[in-house]
């Protein structure tokens, strides 16, 4: 069963994550005081979204071309 679990790569989406939280304070410092907070809430969470398709993208792409132990 543990064998299975080299498919995940889960540092892509801890690096995804890094990013995203990092862009935040970009995201304060020139959305909020030019468009208020509830564009800066959505433009966050816009990154934010964007950060996991890419990763779930990615993530995927290496699942799919790796090769399950065994086979």
């Amino acid at each position: 069963m543990f064998k299975y679990l080299k498919m995940f790569h889960s540092e892509d989406m801890a690096v995804a994550l890094t990013l995203w939280l990092c862009s935040l304070p970009l995201v304060g410092l020139i959305v909020i005081p030019f468009f208020g907070w509830e564009v800066a809430l959505g433009v966050a969470l816009a990154l934010f979204l964007a950060a996991m398709v890419i990763c779930w993208g990615i993530c995927g792409w290496k699942i799919s071309t790796d090769r399950i132990p065994g086979e």
